[in-house]
C-alpha cells in the first residue's frame, strides 16, 4: 500500500474516494490554473499517480506507447515535478496501474502491452525507483490491466482486457509480485478497459468492460474464487465506449458507471448519438438502469471521478481526445448534482490530444489537481485546482459504498493509440 501518502490520491477506475464533509458546505467555484507541462516519451497514453518514494508527495508514472517506455516523475510536494526517469516496458504499453502487488508496502507498476501478449510488472523499491520489468502472458492485444483480489486470498490478482481476442484474462497473484497462468473469459467484441467493483453487493469483486465498436458495456459478476459468470450486457446509448469509471453518483449506496462514448468520425451516419458521457445507475444486483447522456466534448476518451468543487457530490473529469480529423486540447469537468445527473461541461486547457487524466492533491491544499497525458504533445500537463469559497469545509476521504479493489489509476482510449476512429 502507499506509504505516508495520506488520503490525497484519487483513483480512476476501481475506486471512487468520496469527499465526506463534517458539516454542510456552501456551493463553491472550482478553477484550474494554466497547465504546466513536463516532457516524457513519445505518445504518452496513460498515467498513474501514487507515492512511489514513501515521502508523502504524489508522483506520476506515464506509459509512452510509441517508445515502449515508462516515464516516472517525482513530485516535489508543491505541484511541481522533477525530470522524468525512464524504464523499459513491453511493446505498445497502453495502460498503467500503481498498486502494491507483492505486499511489501511499496507501490509497484503494472502495464498492459498492447502490441504483445503480455503485461509487465515493475516492482517498486520504495525510494521512487523500480526494478526491471518482468512479463507475464495475458492474451492477444492486451489493452488494459486492473488489479483486485478476485479469489479472496488476500493477494493481488490481475484482470486484463484482450482487445482483439474478445476476452478478459485473469491472472491470480502469488503475493510476491508474480502471477499464475491466465484464465480467459469471453466478453462482447473489443473489450477496451476493465473496471473493478462489487456491483451486486455480495462482497465479491465484479468486472465492468466497455466494448469498443459497439454500444455495449459487459458486466462479469465474480464468484469469489477467481472465476466469473458469463457476461451481462447493457446498452450505453452511445457508440464506441472507450472507458468506464465507477462511483456512487446518486448517493444510494449502489455502484454506478460513467462511460465515455468516443463516436465514429469516419462512419456516416453514426449508429447513435455519441461524444457523450453515459451514466448507468446501478440497481445493486449487478444490473443497471437505462443510460443518462451528458455532453462531454468532441471525443471523450476517459473519465476520472472526484469531488472537484468539494460539495460532497461526485463530479466527472473527462479527457477530450478529439476526433481523428481535429484533435482536442481540453479536459471537461461535469459537476455532479448528487442525484445521478450532471451539469453542462466546463472546459480547461490541457495539451495536445489529452488521452487520459488522473486526479490527486499535488500541493497539500486539500483540493484536487489534475495530471493529463497528452498523446500528440509528448507531455504530461499538471493543472492545479483552486476553490473560491472560503467557507467550504476541509474534506475527509472515505470509500463510497461497496467493495472495491485496492487503489489504482489506469488508462486507455482507442484500441490502438493514435489510430483513426
Amino acid at each position: 500500500m502507499m506509504k505516508n501518502s495520506g488520503l490525497r490520491l484519487l483513483v480512476a477506475t476501481a475506486l471512487f474516494l468520496s469527499l465526506a464533509f463534517p458539516n454542510p458546505a456552501l456551493a463553491a467555484t472550482v478553477t484550474f490554473a494554466s497547465p504546466q507541462t513536463y516532457s516524457v516519451g513519445v505518445g504518452p497514453w496513460a498515467v498513474a499517480v501514487g507515492d512511489f518514494s514513501g515521502g508523502g508527495g504524489l508522483d506520476l508514472a506515464v506509459v509512452n506507447y510509441l517508445t515502449n517506455t515508462i516515464s516516472v516523475l517525482a513530485g516535489n510536494g508543491n505541484g511541481t515535478f522533477g525530470v522524468a526517469s525512464t524504464y523499459a516496458a513491453g511493446g505498445g504499453p497502453a495502460s498503467i496501474v500503481a498498486n502494491d502487488v507483492n505486499g511489501d508496502g511499496s507501490l509497484d507498476l503494472v502495464v498492459a502491452n498492447f502490441l504483445s501478449t503480455t503485461v509487465s510488472v515493475l516492482v517498486g523499491n520504495g525510494d521512487g525507483t523500480f526494478r526491471p520489468a518482468r512479463t507475464f502472458q495475458a492474451g492477444p492485444s492486451p489493452a488494459f490491466a486492473a488489479v483486485g483480489d478476485f479469489n479472496g486470498d488476500g493477494k493481488k490478482d490481475l484482470a486484463v482486457a484482450n482487445y482483439y481476442a474478445n476476452t478478459i484474462s485473469v491472472l491470480l497473484g502469488n503475493g510476491d509480485g508474480t502471477f499464475g497462468p491466465a484464465q480467459s473469459f469471453n466478453v462482447a467484441p473489443n473489450p477496451q478497459v476493465v473496471a473493478v467493483g462489487d456491483f451486486n453487493g455480495d462482497g465479491k469483486l465484479d468486472l465492468a468492460v466497455p466494448n469498443a465498436g459497439s454500444t455495449l458495456v459487459s458486466i462479469l459478476l465474480g464468484r469469489g474464487d477467481g472465476t466469473f459468470q458469463p457476461p451481462l450486457t447493457f446498452d450505453v446509448g452511445g457508440y464506441n465506449p472507450t472507458y468506464v469509471a465507477v462511483g456512487d453518483f446518486n448517493g444510494d449506496g449502489r455502484l454506478d458507471l460513467a462511460v465515455p462514448t468516443y463516436g465514429c468520425f469516419y462512419y456516416a451516419p453514426c449508429p447513435v448519438v455519441s461524444h457523450t458521457i453515459s451514466v448507468l445507475l446501478g440497481n445493486g444486483d449487478g444490473t443497471f438502469q437505462p443510460p443518462l447522456l451528458f455532453d462531454a466534448g468532441s471525443g471523450p476518451n476517459s473519465v476520472v471521478v472526484g469531488d472537484f468543487n468539494r460539495d460532497g457530490k461526485p463530479d466527472l473529469m473527462v479527457a477530450d481526445y478529439g476526433p481523428s480529423t481535429q484533435r482536442a486540447t481540453t479536459v471537461a469537468l461535469l459537476l455532479g448534482n448528487g442525484d445521478g445527473t450532471f451539469q453542462p461541461p466546463l472546459f480547461f486547457d490541457a495539451g495536445a490530444s489529452p488521452a487520459f487524466a488522473v486526479a490527486g492533491d499535488f500541493n497539500f491544499d486539500d483540493t484536487l489537481d489534475l495530471a493529463v497525458a497528452n498523446y500528440d504533445g509528448g507531455t504530461v500537463s499538471v493543472l492545479m485546482g483552486a476553490i473560491s469559497q472560503q467557507q467550504v469545509a476541509t474534506p475527509a476521504f472515505s470509500p463510497a459504498g461497496g467493495a472495491y479493489a485496492s487503489p489504482q489509476s489506469v488508462a486507455i482510449t482507442d484500441a490502438t493509440p493514435g489510430a483513426a476512429v
